[in-house]
């Protein structure tokens, strides 16, 4: 039977839930609009660890303020908090999408603490200049609210980079299933922002995976046109510890056949 909980994050707190009995720690994180149920199928094929599922900002239970960002030390604060809770020195990070950039930035800021990382189709293998522009840039902050509030008023512009080829129909498609309705735009616009600090420091990382000998295990589809898997063979260049697995799929990976395969990389 799964418990949840909050733990704290410096001033605000992130929900969790947690599946399983097991002596070892596992920290999950999901993908952009998905929430911590996501990794219920995956508890039943590890049996030797607590499966700490956690509520990114906005989503699920989280209760996070609306203009608040997700920092560095908020993120610190609450591993720590979790290594506390249940008496652990160690963990292992399983991440999604979103969840996977959050999970680079964990490792990246624990190396000691961490003793593996299981990866799909993670976003923040490489810098994205696109998502930079928009958050961190005071003009790109300005156009990307804009758009998000008025749509109407730049589609031309978008439509005229799609016909170019400079947006392939892929990518079209999936960004427009979250500019379909005010409701999806305002959620854009509030997690965007506020995830715009977890931004792995490549360098430091790299080291880190390097001279710890942590074992990573990447998972992406070899039909995902949102995050390609030529972004994973990039990262893995120089990296011994780090293992890329293709799957036939697109961007959404775990199924009743490929749950097993990706929990079986778990010592």
């Amino acid at each position: 039977m799964d418990t949840r909980g909050y733990i704290q994050a410096e001033n605000e707190q992130l929900h969790y839930i947690c599946y399983g009995s097991g002596n070892k720690l596992l920290l999950a994180f999901h993908g952009y609009s998905n929430n911590a149920t996501l990794f219920a199928p995956f508890a039943r094929y590890l049996p030797g660890y607590k499966v700490i599922s956690i509520d990114l900002p906005h989503h699920g239970q989280c209760k996070w303020p609306e203009q608040s960002k997700l920092g560095v030390a908020d993120l610190q604060g609450a591993v720590h908090d979790l290594m506390s809770r249940f008496s652990v020195e160690k963990f292992s990070l399983l991440g999604y999408s979103l969840g996977g950039r959050v999970c680079l930035k964990i490792t990246e800021l624990f190396p000691q603490q961490t003793e593996q990382m299981v990866l799909m189709a993670p976003d923040g293998l490489v810098f994205n200049k696109l998502y930079n522009f928009v958050t961190a840039n005071v003009v790109g902050k300005r156009l990307f609210s804009s758009f998000l509030k008025e749509p109407s008023k730049y589609m031309h512009i978008i439509d005229y980079a799609k016909g170019r080829g400079w947006i392939s129909e892929a990518r079209y498609k999936f960004g427009m299933q979250y500019l379909d309705s005010e409701s999806s735009r305002h959620f854009l616009l509030r997690v965007w922002p506020c995830m715009s600090l977890i931004i792995p420091d490549m360098p430091k990382l790299r080291k880190s995976i390097h001279d710890f000998n942590i074992p990573v295990d990447i998972f992406m589809g070899r039909y995902d046109k949102v995050i390609p898997p030529e972004q994973a063979h990039s990262f893995k260049k120089g990296l011994d510890t780090v293992h890329l697995h293709i799957l036939d799929k697109g961007h959404r990976l775990f199924d009743a056949d490929s749950i097993p395969q990706i929990t079986a990389c778990f010592h």
